[in-house]
Order: structure tokens, then C-alpha cells, then sequence
């Protein structure tokens, strides 16, 4: 178990504060977030159906998962602020295009085929690489804010663009959101990380850790990866996929509508809670170990849910555990590949982790929301959710000892 030493933030705290705007402000959470609060308009003004409208998030899935792993690539070499700094602008200006929709579907699939494509540059594989990059004691801190951001976005946005489409439209509302990664987060990005070392100068202290761990090819062999593959691929099923449905999970055990307003509520804030707390832990003690820990009180989660009639309290304990365990998952993911892989090829082996890890994510809702049309019931896939998280516990144990590297912190 280590101690607490914060020396790291003092020299790094601009990074810190770039990479949380830059995650709250980037990709997924710019079209993930706001598309629910868009979708019913859409349905109104043009007549779509809810299937053609999330549709968009299959494009986002897909691109993560096909194209994802060259931007990463791109990172890699050319580094994170130049990359950042072009690909938030980009994203604002794509997600800026649904402003324009006027029915056709085509467009409207275009619109997101570009926010798809050009946002991959401002995903968390960006702004975690700079902070396994910048950060040895304090790594899991410093994930766990950045990766907040989302979370903190989600909880803001919501009510923001329902004051906007109230006094302005709904056009006027997706404008202001598509502002917010130009006007806010690429400056933020450019200014916090300034200090970052050119991708060039090989020579610069600062670049030597980045230059310790397995070259892609190693990556993909070794069987680090393919057990951190085993673990988060069935994780993004058993965790990600229920949260879109809490709240007809929820109404499926007998609560009443207030109590449902209530707990859904607090997946969102459990989940950044989640965040900071995961980030603590992985830094005091063996991160494998929080992993399993984290992943049996996700199984707990899925159990109790699937009981079908619960009291309050225990729904409540439920979600918490689920709200935390969601929170924990990318903080997780992003420190292990960095011990167990190295930062050598970081943003390749991480996007490539990720993008399996929004695929799974992504797909899970629609099994969730076909069997429940099955069975008239959540009971039996959370069952099953339950049973992937209880075989990810033991299996992220088979990872064994940090492997033994020279590092260096951000100074």
C-alpha cells in the first residue's frame, strides 16, 4: 500500500484540468449524452422512430471499434495536443450539422458519420494517455478526475439543454452544445497541455517513459492483453448495457415512479463517485485486486435487481453499486494496459481495449431491450450479467505482479 503525496498535481494540475474538459467536452460524451434529450423531438418534428434516431450511436460504436485504432496510431506520434487540438474543433463543428436536419435520414446519418470520424481524436484514449504518461504515484487519481468529466457533463447537460430548447429551440440548443468543444475545451487543451514534451524531442527526459513498454505487435500477443480483453469485453455487456435501461428495470420491480426518479438519479452520481474512488484505490493498493472487488459488487448489483421485487433501500444499495462499479470500469481499464502494456504503444492497445468496450456497450442495451419483448422480464439477462461479472473478478486475478519497468513522472 503506497502513501499520499500530491507533489505530482502541483506540476501537473493544468494537465489534469485539460484532460477533464477535454473528456466532459469530447467524444462519447458529447453525442452520447444529449441525444436522449433530442431523440423525442426528432420523433415529433420528422416522425422517426427511436431505433432510427440511436441509430447514430451504432456509427459512433463502429467507428471507435474500426477507425478508432488509427487515430490512436496518430496519437502516438504525433501526440495528444496537436491531435486533441484539431479533432475537438472538428467534433463541435460535426455535432453543430444536426442543427440542419430536415427530415432525411441520410443527412442526418451523415451528420453522425462525421462526428463518428472526427471526434476519434477527442476520446479518453487521448487524455489517459497523457495522464499514465505525466503521472506515476498519483496515476489513478489523476484518470479518475479526468474520467469524471463525463459523468459531470451528463449531470449538467440535461437540464442546460432544456432551458435552451425552451428559450431558443431545439436547433438554437444543439448549437450551443456543438460550441462547447471549440470555444471551451479545445483552448483548455491547448493551454493545459502546453508543456507537453514534442513528440520529436526524443531526447527529453520526459519521453522516457514513454518509450518503456511492448511495441503494438507485443501488445497483441502477450497474454496481458487477450486477459484484459477476457475481463472488459463481458463488463461493457454487464455494466454499461443496463444503465440506458435503469429505469425500466426499476419500474420492473414494483417501485413507484418518484422512487424511480430518485435512484436513477443517483446512478450518475454514484458513477462519478466511482471514478475518484477507483482512481484512489488503484494507487494504494494492487489494481487487479480493487478489479475484483469492484466486479463482485457489480454482481451483487445484478442479482438484487434481478429479484424482481425489492424493497427501497435495497434498490437503493443496488444502484449505488452499479453507478460505482460503471464509474470504476474505464479508470480500471486505462491504468492496467498501462502497467501490464506499457505507454510505448498506449493509445493503440487502449483504443483498441476501448473500442471492443464501446462495441459491447453499445450492442447491450438492445439485448436488454429484447428480452425484456421475450420475457416480459430483466430478471433472467441480469442473472446472466451477474455471471459475467462474477468470471471477470476472478479472471483479472490471473494477471499476476506489475511487470517490472523504469519509469518517470511528469516534471
Amino acid at each position: 500500500m503506497k502513501g499520499i503525496d500530491f507533489n505530482e498535481f502541483r506540476n501537473g494540475w493544468r494537465l489534469v484540468l485539460a484532460g477533464l474538459l477535454g473528456t466532459a467536452l469530447g467524444m462519447p460524451a458529447i453525442p452520447f449524452y444529449t441525444i436522449g434529450v433530442f431523440a423525442p423531438i426528432f420523433v415529433k418534428e420528422f416522425g422517426w422512430s427511436f431505433a432510427i434516431i440511436f441509430g447514430g450511436l451504432s456509427l459512433l460504436a463502429g467507428a471507435i471499434f474500426i477507425v478508432g485504432p488509427f487515430f490512436a496510431t496518430l496519437i502516438d506520434r504525433f501526440g495528444a495536443r496537436l491531435v486533441a487540438s484539431i479533432s475537438l474543433p472538428c467534433l463541435g463543428l460535426s455535432y453543430m450539422t444536426l442543427a440542419a436536419s430536415n427530415g432525411s435520414i441520410e443527412r442526418y446519418y451523415l451528420s453522425w458519420l462525421a462526428i463518428a470520424i472526427f471526434g476519434l481524436g477527442a476520446t479518453p484514449v487521448v487524455f489517459t494517455r497523457v495522464m499514465n504518461n505525466a503521472f506515476e504515484e498519483r496515476r489513478g487519481l489523476a484518470l479518475g478526475i479526468v474520467l469524471s468529466g463525463a459523468g459531470l457533463f451528463a449531470f449538467v447537460v440535461k437540464p442546460l439543454a432544456q432551458v435552451l430548447i425552451e428559450t431558443g429551440g431545439w436547433r438554437v440548443a444543439i448549437l450551443v452544445v456543438g460550441a462547447m468543444p471549440i470555444l471551451i475545451a479545445c483552448p483548455m487543451v491547448l493551454w493545459g497541455f502546453a508543456r507537453l514534451p514534442s513528440r520529436s524531442a526524443g531526447t527529453e527526459p520526459a519521453m522516457s517513459k514513454a518509450s518503456e513498454g511492448m511495441t503494438a505487435r507485443e501488445a497483441f500477443q502477450s497474454r496481458y492483453f487477450w486477459l484484459l480483453a477476457i475481463v472488459f469485453v463481458p463488463m461493457s455487456l454487464a455494466i454499461a448495457a443496463p444503465l440506458p435501461n435503469i429505469e425500466n428495470i426499476l419500474r420492473s420491480l414494483s417501485l413507484s415512479p418518484s422512487e424511480v426518479v430518485q435512484l436513477a438519479s443517483l446512478v450518475g452520481i454514484a458513477a462519478v463517485a466511482g471514478r475518484l474512488l477507483g482512481g484512489i484505490l488503484v494507487d494504494r493498493f494492487w489494481a487487479p485486486a480493487v478489479g475484483t472487488v469492484i466486479l463482485t459488487l457489480g454482481a451483487v448489483s445484478c442479482l438484487i435487481l434481478s429479484l424482481g421485487h425489492v424493497s427501497f433501500p435495497m434498490a437503493c444499495i443496488a444502484i449505488l453499486l452499479l453507478g460505482l462499479t460503471s464509474g470504476v470500469e474505464f479508470d480500471l481499464m486505462a491504468y492496467l494496459v498501462a502497467r501490464y502494456l506499457g505507454m510505448r504503444s498506449y493509445a493503440t492497445t487502449y483504443a483498441t481495449l476501448y473500442g471492443i468496450f464501446v462495441v459491447g456497450a453499445f450492442v447491450g442495451p438492445s439485448l436488454f431491450g429484447y428480452a425484456f419483448d421475450s420475457t416480459g422480464t430483466y430478471s433472467g439477462i441480469l442473472k446472466a450479467c451477474a455471471l459475467l461479472l462474477a468470471a471477470g473478478a476472478a479472471t483479472i486475478l490471473l494477471l499476476g505482479p506489475y511487470p517490472t519497468r523504469k519509469t518517470q513522472a511528469f516534471a
